[in-house]
């Protein structure tokens, strides 16, 4: 008679770290990014500080992140 058992799981723990650390990592810079945008746009004469201007322009500011560390989102867009 032969058995059959199911292979083993990996460890899911340090996937989930992984996914874990990655996003944190992503938010810190998507709100570096934001920070940029706002003390820059402060600093030029009758742009707003909020909104879509804020949002574009740290959106840019992100993209120029990627194209300059060569992650694999920067490339999929491109």
């Amino acid at each position: 008679m032969t058995t059959w058992t199911a292979p083993a799981r990996p460890d899911t723990d340090s996937d989930s770290d992984d996914v874990t650390a990655a996003v944190e990592r992503e938010r810190l810079l998507l709100v570096r990014c934001v920070e940029t945008a706002y003390e820059s746009l402060r600093l030029m004469p009758g742009m707003d500080t909020s909104g879509r201007t804020l949002v574009w322009f740290a959106g840019h500011l992100l993209q120029a992140h990627r194209r300059a560390t060569g992650t694999a989102e920067s490339a999929a867009r491109q």
